[in-house]
């Protein structure tokens, strides 16, 4: 690398390629590397603790309910983390017809609303619904810590522990701008 000449000149800059029209071909897809995410440290899901599953009806595993409100939980923080990766986004892509249209799609007419707003609104229902399923599944462990517990439980009991689930996952799909998939368990 030369970082200048005896005589205390710096070499020119090198300027950068040319721009190249394109022509817009219509797709939808991009190429890999275009938006794409890769996560060094993927998520592992620890195994499973099985139950024997001998008793007659529904049966209850109390440390598989542990271990699935444990690895919902684990889903939460990097919710939280994508959400946070939307406040700095702002389109401004320039001053005429098309770009604003463009610019008020993803952030809306004042900077409050568009889709940015709107996966903001569907991480956080997300984020809402997560700890709500960990904490209702978390909730059934515990009341059914004893086999005794668990041969009282019945499917009225786990609808009342999902219950506020069902709404945070419907306010999810019609924030997302969808319907409601609407009724409970």
């Amino acid at each position: 690398m030369t970082y200048g000449t005896l005589d205390g000149t710096l070499p020119p800059k090198p300027s950068p390629p040319p721009h190249k029209a394109q022509q817009y071909d219509g797709g939808t897809t991009l190429p890999t590397g275009q938006g794409t995410y890769s996560n060094d440290t993927p998520f592992d899901a620890p195994p499973v603790p099985g139950g024997s599953g001998g008793g007659k009806g529904t049966t209850v595993d109390t440390p598989s309910m542990t271990v699935f409100a444990d690895n919902i939980d684990k889903l939460i923080a990097p919710t939280q983390a994508a959400a946070k990766k939307l406040d700095p986004i702002s389109v401004a892509p320039g001053a005429f017809y098309h770009a604003d249209q463009i610019r008020t799609k993803v952030n809306g007419l004042n900077a409050d609303d568009g889709l940015k707003a709107q996966y903001g609104k569907v991480l956080s229902d997300l984020v809402q619904g997560l700890g709500d399923l960990r904490d209702g599944v978390r909730q059934l462990a515990s009341n059914y810590s004893t086999l005794e517990d668990a041969n009282k439980m019945t499917s009225q009991d786990l609808d009342t522990a999902m219950q506020s689930t069902n709404g945070d996952f419907s306010v999810l799909l019609t924030d997302a701008g969808g319907a409601s998939g609407g009724g409970g368990a």
